[in-house]
């Protein structure tokens, strides 16, 4: 008899484990199975996507091997991007400082990230960007990492600000 209860309880366990494994993609699926930001290749198409919406870009320049680029990423962005909430909030872009990539500007040109960062005096990585549809800061931008501690309340402020001042000159 206790052999049968030991088979009956290690089979339960077995199939309550294999029904987890089973519902794992699913459960994925509903957290959200964004891993990163999306690169920015069209800076004119994202303004404009943004603007469709009535939302800021924020705009992270990073780089690739930035050891705090993937921290903002990993450990901030991407949950606002798991957020369905801030859909209707943000959109948020990347681009690599030191990629040999051009990109498209918010004119529609073509230009070289290293161009696009020297043009907002961005030097150190990871900075965040808040920008219009044009391309035009509407809040002041976060430099670095910063405290750990502050950095989701400042990025949700200044979310707040920059869709904010992008309100007071709509017509």
């Amino acid at each position: 008899m206790s052999l049968q209860i030991h088979k009956q309880f290690w089979m339960s366990l077995v199939s309550g484990l294999l029904s987890v494994l089973l519902l794992l993609p699913s459960l994925e699926s509903i957290a959200g199975s964004v891993d990163h930001v999306e690169f920015s290749t069209n800076l004119q198409q994202d303004g404009s996507l943004a603007d469709g919406r009535g939302v800021p870009l924020m705009l992270m320049i990073s780089a690739e091997e930035c050891p705090y680029c993937m921290v903002m990423e990993s450990d901030y962005l991407v949950p606002l991007l798991r957020n369905r909430e801030y859909d209707d909030m943000v959109l948020i872009r990347k681009i690599y400082l030191d990629s040999f990539d051009d990109i498209i500007g918010f004119a529609g040109e073509k230009v070289a990230p290293t161009d696009l960062s020297q043009h907002y005096g961005v030097w150190v990585t990871p900075t965040l960007l808040f920008l219009n549809g044009s391309g035009e800061e509407v809040q002041k931008r976060m430099i670095g990492l910063g405290v750990r501690d502050f950095v989701s309340a400042y990025i949700d402020e200044s979310i707040a600000v920059a869709t904010d001042t992008m309100k007071q000159f709509l017509p």
